[in-house]
């Protein structure tokens, strides 16, 4: 009885912080939407601003995009924990989803020196799930794979039919790898593995929030990984056949409007509202 009643208490305790933490989002993407605003504004202005202030407007803005993207990933944890965010599962084109993933991430390949390698899909795959959700998570595996790549290293995408019914997707890079000990904690909230003293950016939510919305998804996420090598993420996700006409012409206005242009340098905003909103 004492322990059915503190899972009890624990659950609501739960319950009650991802709702803060939701309704504390919220209430800051609005000052800081208008930030970002104003800081563009200036930096696009007439007269152009003297070298001295672009330094100051590119710091405001590189600290509110970074601070933007942090809440945005507190919020969508919140919401999975909560039980409160929805899915719009439907057949998928992987080969689709893939070219506005590699338009999306060039900028910060190019940036770095990294060369991305995507593949040419004989097969056309399609996959039951939301989305925008498969473009959240594959951006995610692809900017990790850049970010902590090694100086002119590479980055390898795969898509491969193992599991009957799956389809796996992966992400491999010539980085520095992960012991099993940084494996044993990588899917841990807030965790970044001994990196916070890095110049490297980063909130340890991301891969956390890609595995719960794989496993909302149906799927499964996984990594390997060899010290001094590399690592290849992974997801698996569920095969279904190619939607029909009519099918595609009812959900085409759920997909169209999601297809913004991205933030000058940015591989995350380019999502619909529900993932990168100001």
């Amino acid at each position: 009885m004492e322990l059915r009643q503190a899972m009890a208490a624990a659950k609501k305790a739960n319950l009650a912080k991802s709702d803060f933490l939701s309704s504390m989002s919220h209430e800051l993407r609005t000052p800081l939407g208008a930030i970002l605003g104003f800081a563009q504004l200036i930096e696009s202005g007439v007269p152009q601003p003297t070298p001295s202030q672009k330094r100051s407007v590119d710091q405001i803005l590189k600290a509110g995009w970074y601070l933007l993207d942090l809440i945005n990933e507190v919020l969508d944890l919140s919401l999975i924990e909560s039980g409160k965010l929805s899915l719009s599962p439907e057949p998928v084109s992987l080969a689709d989803v893939m070219l506005e993933c590699q338009t999306m991430i060039e900028p910060q390949a190019q940036g770095r020196g990294i060369r991305v390698s995507f593949p040419r899909l004989e097969t056309p795959y399609f996959v039951k799930a939301d989305r925008t959700r498969v473009k959240q998570v594959l951006i995610n595996l692809l900017s990790n794979a850049i970010k902590y790549n090694k100086e002119g290293g590479t980055v390898v995408v795969t898509c491969v039919v193992g599991t009957p019914g799956r389809v796996r997707i992966g992400v491999e890079d010539t980085g520095e790898g992960l012991s099993p000990a940084d494996i044993a904690q990588l899917f841990q909230p807030f965790n970044r593995l001994g990196r916070e003293a890095t110049a490297e950016e980063g909130t340890g939510i991301g891969l956390v929030v890609c595995k719960r919305l794989v496993d909302l998804m149906g799927g499964v996420i996984g990594v390997e990984s060899t010290v001094g090598r590399g690592s290849v993420f992974w997801i698996e996700l569920n095969l279904t056949t190619r939607p029909q006409p009519s099918d595609i012409a009812s959900t085409a206005w759920r997909t169209s409007w999601s297809r913004v242009p991205p933030r000058r340098g940015c591989t995350r905003c380019s999502m619909s509202r529900t993932t990168r909103p100001i």
